[in-house]
């Protein structure tokens, strides 16, 4: 039985597009048309702005009315994560709305929900080659946007699908004596000593000491830098939730998203990301498909399996956003206006941000075939988001142009050549996965 799967990345459509349509549409959705499940990451609420915002955000307060949903939607997905840094945005009432917008359509979502045990279920539809599983989990959020389970006592708590994450700085003996010094002399951790003294924190492993909040320890190698590691407790309930739905379904897909790099390198991971989605494979998952650093990341076949560890974006229109509360005023200490020129004057009149970065106007749309469990097919269609078109062209996905293509390739062929990735692209400008 052959099933067939397409994913793609952040999709952050906040204005949407012309509902006649335009150049390119047609073939970014025959694209995503090859696969029985289509997957996205839907990066905004979908609100009537009819609920408060949260105290914090994911950078920008992110809202979408639901007639930008349906132009999601209209891509072609069946499965829709919603397990990122914007889905506490407008609040617990905002994520639960947005949830319901969803699921009126008859698609799937997963990865956010009104206490922990929603956020982390799978979700399942029945297709031709089989039943796909999906999960959606996010690394990238406020502590409390994190969903709860509810107690014996006390109802659970709406939030995100969390994967928490330890992060320390590996010092050599020296630096870390030094380090010791400042402390003591600055006092800079006095709360802390405090309050763990009175049995409100729980004691510090040994070998390492803290820095304002910082967790750090002495390296083992005599190399210094960041060292992360996935959260046990989390890791488990991720892995028994896929352990369940390989008892259910036939395929298993995780959305997984992050924020996090490899020190100075965008496009590299992060240690505990590696672990996590090298993780999920082992226990049972099909495919990951990454996202959340807006720019491609490497491709790793592990065990049979693809992993994508980052999509970048597929629609990017965070400059768009009509409203945004007055929180997001005071932090940038902007005076009393409209949203539209609160994020204008943040980003000092779009002349710097992310919105003028190339790399996060490219991405791919990958399509891959499984026959009987396993991966027989992969490939890729070059995609570019119009960084070049008038505003209401730009953010919006298009079959990439010929210069666009190659720089997709050589960048994904340079960078996944480390994991071993083998990568072609045929005279059409698809790029061919060797598996």
């Amino acid at each position: 039985m052959k099933m067939t799967i397409t994913g793609t990345g952040d999709s952050i459509l906040i204005q949407g597009y012309p509902r006649e349509g335009y150049p390119g549409l047609d073939e970014i959705k025959a694209f995503i048309a090859k696969g029985q499940a289509r997957f996205a990451n839907l990066e905004t609420c979908v609100t009537d702005w009819d609920t408060y915002c949260s105290a914090y955000s994911g950078g920008t307060w992110m809202n979408a009315e639901p007639r930008v949903l349906e132009q999601i939607l209209d891509f072609g997905f069946n499965y829709l994560g919603f397990a990122n840094n914007h889905t506490m945005d407008l609040g617990p009432d905002g994520l639960l709305e947005t949830v319901e917008n969803v699921k009126v359509t008859g698609t799937a979502i997963a990865g956010a929900g009104e206490d922990l045990f929603e956020a982390a279920k799978p979700v399942y539809r029945d297709l031709p080659g089989g039943r796909v599983a999906f999960i959606a989990v996010s690394a990238s959020f406020h502590p409390a946007a994190r969903a709860g389970y509810a107690s014996k006592d006390l109802p659970g708590r709406p939030g995100v699908n969390a994967l928490r994450h330890s992060k320390k700085l590996l010092l050599t003996q020296e630096h870390m004596d030094e380090m010791k010094k400042i402390a003591q002399a600055s006092q800079i951790n006095a709360y802390e000593e405090i309050s763990r003294a009175q049995g409100f924190r729980p004691p510090l492993p040994e070998g390492t000491m803290e820095f304002g909040g910082l967790s750090i320890a002495l390296s083992p190698d005599g190399k210094e830098g960041i060292a992360t590691a996935c959260d046990k407790r989390d890791m488990k309930r991720i892995k028994d939730a896929i352990t369940d739905a390989r008892l259910i379904a036939d395929y298993v897909v995780i959305m997984f998203h992050t924020h996090d790099i490899d020190g100075g390198n965008q496009q590299g991971n992060a240690a505990y990301a590696e672990e996590f989605c090298r993780g999920v494979i082992d226990a049972g998952a099909d495919v990951v498909f990454g996202g959340g650093t807006h720019q491609l990341k490497p491709i790793e076949i592990y065990n049979g399996k693809p992993i994508f560890y980052s999509l970048g974006n597929f629609c990017f229109q965070s400059n768009m956003v009509e409203r945004q509360p007055a929180d997001m005023l005071d932090y940038f200490r902007i005076e009393e206006t409209s949203g539209p020129q609160a994020l204008a004057a943040r980003n000092k009149g779009w002349t710097i941000g992310q919105h003028t970065v190339l790399e996060h106007f490219l991405t791919v749309i990958p399509y891959l075939a499984f026959e009987d469990g396993k991966l027989t097919e992969a490939e890729l269609m070059p995609v570019g988001l119009g960084f070049h078109k008038p505003r209401t062209f730009k953010g919006i996905p298009y079959p990439a142009d010929g210069e666009e293509g190659k720089r997709i390739f050589e960048t994904l062929k340079h960078i996944s050549a480390p994991f071993g990735t083998k990568l072609t692209r045929d005279d059409k400008g698809i790029i061919h996965i060797d598996v």
